[in-house]
């Protein structure tokens, strides 16, 4: 498996962007209002898998107190930390394409400075996400000899 590219990562959050930019201009009327909580598990997540690389460094270190971990749970948590990456760098993407289509707007529709809101702390747990994942997988790569 190889590591996690920045261009990965950056053709996902421009594609999901794009995508949800045109699907926002069609269908943005009929929207409810974005609840304020929404990012929040993208946040939870991203704290989770940072706390996840701090004990899998200690445990790979040797470190007192620590038990050994297995190699194949290393691998499993590469791979959960190329896909959480993947996945924050999509969805930051779509909060971004939200935050750029409500900003504008906010005069013409009654929701639309709620939903900016949202969308920026939906960034910001997207990037949480983003960065942790990153951290998982730097911390599970095979030391050079």
């Amino acid at each position: 498996m190889r590591p996690t590219r920045a261009r990965e990562l950056v053709a996902a959050a421009v594609v999901v962007g794009v995508l949800a930019y045109v699907l926002l201009a069609f269908t943005y009327r009929d929207l409810p209002r974005f609840p304020r909580t929404a990012p929040l598990s993208l946040l939870i997540v991203g704290l989770a898998e940072a706390q996840t690389a701090a004990i899998t460094r200690r445990r790979l270190q040797g470190r007192p107190g620590t038990r050994p971990i297995l190699p194949l749970t290393v691998a499993r948590l590469a791979a959960l930390a190329k896909a959480s990456s993947l996945a924050g760098a999509a969805l930051m993407g779509a909060w971004a394409a939200l935050l750029g289509y409500a900003l504008p707007r906010l005069d013409e529709f009654g929701t639309a400075d709620t939903d900016a809101v949202t969308a920026g702390l939906g960034v910001a747990a997207a990037l949480v996400l983003l960065v942790s994942g990153l951290l998982l997988e730097r911390v599970c790569r095979v030391p050079k000899s």
